[in-house]
């Protein structure tokens, strides 16, 4: 019985590196055989690749000890990438609009759906419809950016289009989705069970639990030699509830689990102290005085200082986007110069599954370019030494370190992974909570803010609009200068502009946490992580937030 099971897994597996095999020949030869054609044409295509991300996942939904969702899914997407002209100027470059208001963004339709089934002749009838509209887009666009350059101004950057990189060939063994010995029926008591706590709330308004595990085999192959296959299997289980205060604003707390194995997930004990946590907390939410715009000391625990980073320094340092004109490049002329307190450093670790105790969620081996993920550290001792490049060069940085990311329906930009922020010189929190005080006490102020959990956030880069971000947290606490206890409030949203905040930021502490989110941007929306400890900043700026004008519910919650 035994020799049967074995054989069983063992076709099973051949069946599927078959599949894998297959599929990868077929992308490798239909790609080389169209730039074959296309290079014979009035303008020439001199690179195509193809990218293919076969999905397979399972959900689960749930609201106060109800599924609403329990079912698997499985997808094959593929994106069509061609460049016509040469890699020193071809179709991606940006068009400069006339309004000088911005730039078109090189965004193709080289999304589809390729079938599910192992049918090279379909998938190539698939792929050869969708590069011969792609080519044709691409000459139309190559012609726009040709009168373009001849009318507009030259570019501060002459750096070409596309980078010259070293092909790989990289094939790790396909993971099966029966591998992960996911059971749903567990997982849907388990979601029972966690969201029957908020029955106990009557302050809660809405909820929702989510568990998902998802398998992506994830190709890539170009007309340069490259030809990567991949897999990702992770779990996510996200928890979140809304109350409403009576003035109308609407009040949402979140958590979320990531991981690549599920025995790193916390236990069903750890999961429902969390979901109480988050119960009680949002009750007190709602009878929270709510905080007036402040500008004064702030702490930032790590999680919140992970989204800060991420959004206020990590996009201003993805390479692609100070090419373009009309970015405001607020970093690119500062290499060499101190932009942080000299004992941090900022470090991208695309290939990191863990760090600091964390799975970390913006992890892979291979970018969307088929470029392998590199190590970078952008800033040493409070030194700015690098950016993160995909195959966009820029001035003094000719090749991609791996960070050309995208989701399969859109062409690739560079893009953050995985970043973690560090310090030669930690302080405990007591030690950061003093200095908070010391400040204080010094600007004559009754309190100061601690900011705990951050939603998320967004900035603007570009130098037609103020160059600022906003931060937004949904647990924040007043630190009175006297000693009282912390007090919760709500309705902030931290505001500013990168280099004033930059300029403040005074201590890092020695305990860390994580954001595992997904951050979006032009290439859409891509994993990403950040690992940072606790920060005390002397100076930030707050406003009020946004507040619903819609009243609470009428009718009492059953």
């Amino acid at each position: 019985m035994k020799k049967t099971i074995v054989l069983f897994l063992f076709a099973l597996s051949l069946q599927q590196m078959t599949a894998q095999s297959l599929l990868l020949q077929t992308l490798k030869s239909e790609a080389d055989r169209n730039l074959a054609e296309l290079k014979k044409q009035p303008i020439p295509a001199y690179y195509i690749s193809y990218r293919v991300y076969d999905i397979n996942a399972y959900s689960i939904t749930a609201n106060f000890g109800n599924i609403l969702l329990s079912r698997p899914s499985t997808q094959r997407y593929f994106n069509v990438g061609v460049r016509v002209g040469t890699p020193t100027m071809d179709n991606t470059r940006e068009i400069k609009e006339s309004n000088e208001s911005g730039y078109a963004n090189y965004n193709s339709s080289g999304f589809g759906t390729l079938g599910l089934e192992s049918n090279p002749a379909a998938w190539r009838t698939t792929l050869w419809q969708k590069t011969d509209a792609m080519y044709v887009e691409a000459t139309k666009r190559f012609e726009k950016v040709k009168a373009n350059v001849a009318v507009k101004v030259s570019s501060d950057d002459q750096s070409p289009d596309f980078s010259l990189e070293t092909p790989e060939k990289y094939s790790e063994k396909p993971i099966a989705f029966s591998e992960a010995k996911f059971d749903p029926k567990t997982w849907e008591e388990k979601l029972k069970k966690y969201s029957a706590v908020f029955n106990e709330n009557k302050d809660i308004i809405n909820s929702s639990f989510s568990f998902e595990i998802e398998l992506t085999h994830k190709y890539f192959v170009d007309t340069e030699g490259a030809e990567i296959f991949e897999n990702r299997l992770t779990y996510r289980l996200s928890m979140s509830a809304a109350a409403k205060a009576d003035d109308g604003m609407d009040l949402p707390l979140y958590k979320s689990y990531f991981a690549y194995d599920l025995k790193d997930f916390p236990s069903d004990e750890q999961v429902i102290n969390d979901v109480k946590w988050m119960s009680e907390t949002i009750s007190k939410l709602r009878i929270a005085p709510v905080a007036e715009s402040y500008s004064g000391p702030m702490l930032m625990t790590g999680q919140a200082a992970s989204v800060f980073f991420h959004e206020i320094f990590g996009h201003r340092i993805e390479g692609a986007r100070l090419k373009s004109e009309a970015d405001a490049q607020t970093f690119k002329k500062k290499l060499g110069e101190l932009v942080l307190p000299e004992d941090m450093s900022v470090i991208f670790e695309p290939q990191l599954k863990k760090g600091y105790g964390f799975s970390l969620s913006g992890q892979y081996v291979f970018d969307d370019e088929g470029v392998r993920g590199q190590r970078v550290e952008i800033v040493k001792n409070g030194i700015l030494t690098s950016f993160l490049m995909s195959r966009s060069p820029i001035e003094g940085f000719p090749g991609s370190n791996g960070h050309g990311r995208g989701m399969i329906q859109l062409n690739t930009f560079t893009r953050q992974s995985n970043l973690i922020i560090e310090s030669n010189q930690p302080r405990s929190n007591k030690e950061l909570r003093t200095m908070m005080l010391e400040q204080l006490k010094a600007e004559g102020k009754e309190y100061g803010y601690l900011m705990d959990q951050v939603s998320g956030g967004f900035t603007t880069t570009g130098r037609y609009m103020p160059n600022a971000f906003n931060v937004s947290p949904y647990l924040v606490y007043r630190i009175y200068a006297d000693g009282s206890p912390d007090e919760i409030v709500r309705g902030v949203d931290l505001v500013g502009t990168p280099l004033a905040i930059f300029s403040q930021i005074a201590a890092c502490g020695n305990d860390y946490d994580i954001f595992n989110g997904y951050c979006g941007a032009e290439s859409g929306s891509v994993p990403t992580a950040c690992v940072a400890p606790t920060l005390f900043v002397k100076m930030i700026e707050t406003q009020k937030k946004a507040r619903s004008q819609s009243q609470p519910p009428i009718l009492k919650r059953p």
